[in-house]
């Protein structure tokens, strides 16, 4: 059975990222409390951290930040919980930032939306696990149900290649999905692939980002891939104004990012991004 030292010596810990942007009209507020919540059951924040990054949400979620902090400090140490209070709304991308920018030399960092539940407790340790077997992984994300990539799919850019991870005797058997575009749902960056890339490039407010960031990890020479066997609720549906709204800004800006792609595709733009510099 193979032996993952790092536990032993406790220098790769993931740093948990979710922007939170909850208004008194956006509808977001239970959402946010669900994910957080859930962190809490599901994640072992003794080895993680985790990282929120608020755009300037109402007073409710606000108050909500203060009873939240006092649960989670009932089990874990101040240190491994940040709130930071960006008092505007910098966009997603550009909030999850924030806490990439905060993370330790070796660390993972996972960016996790604020509209989503993870129904298995140790998940982040199951994540990490497939970066150990497979290092040439640069994203990880788990799948939703509603995505249609898939390894039969007829059309090519939405057909994935599953993947047996090496295995030792008592391993168990874990399966990926390879697939270009890892939608950004809750997605682990390996720390190789951050030292090469830098951070996630925000064309607008919302969209693109997490594209942008699987064709960039691809020009690194990295591989990206799902891990289909972890269940994960979208919470969601995609009819509120706030969502629709997300989705309107993607196609205003969707010739902006057809350019930024192609000159990553050809070669034109440092795939290397990091918005606090100088």
């Amino acid at each position: 059975m193979r032996i993952f030292w790092r536990w032993v010596i406790l220098i790769m810990a993931t740093k948990i990222v979710m922007a939170s942007y909850v208004t008194e009209t956006n509808n977001r507020l239970q959402y946010a409390k669900d994910t957080l919540l859930d962190l809490l059951y599901s994640v072992d924040f003794y080895n993680h951290e985790l990282f929120i990054s608020d755009n300037g949400s109402c007073q409710e979620m606000l108050n909500f930040y203060e009873w939240y902090k006092k649960e989670y400090y009932l089990f874990y140490s101040s240190g491994s919980l940040t709130i930071s209070l960006n008092g505007k709304n910098l966009g997603t991308a550009e909030a999850v930032n924030l806490g990439i920018r905060e993370r330790k030399p070796n660390q993972y960092v996972i960016k996790i939306d604020s509209d989503v539940t993870i129904g298995k407790m140790g998940w982040v340790d199951d994540m990490e696990e497939c970066f150990d077997r497979y290092p040439n992984l640069g994203i990880l994300g788990l799948k939703r149900t509603e995505l249609i990539q898939h390894p039969e799919h007829e059309n090519p850019a939405y057909r994935t290649e599953l993947k047996f991870l090496p295995h030792e005797r008592g391993d168990s058997w874990v399966v990926i999905e390879i697939c270009k575009d890892i939608i950004g749902t809750c997605t682990m960056f390996s720390p190789q692939l951050l030292d090469k890339v830098g951070y996630l490039f925000q064309p607008a407010h919302y969209g693109w980002d997490d594209v942008l960031m699987s064709l960039r990890s691809e020009k690194a020479g990295f591989v990206n891939a799902f891990l289909p066997s972890i269940p994960i609720v979208h919470l969601d549906n995609g009819e509120g104004e706030y969502v629709k709204e997300k989705c309107k800004e993607a196609e205003r800006t969707i010739a902006y990012f057809s350019e930024i792609s192609e000159d990553y595709k050809n070669g034109v733009r440092n795939i290397y991004y990091n918005p606090f510099e100088v």
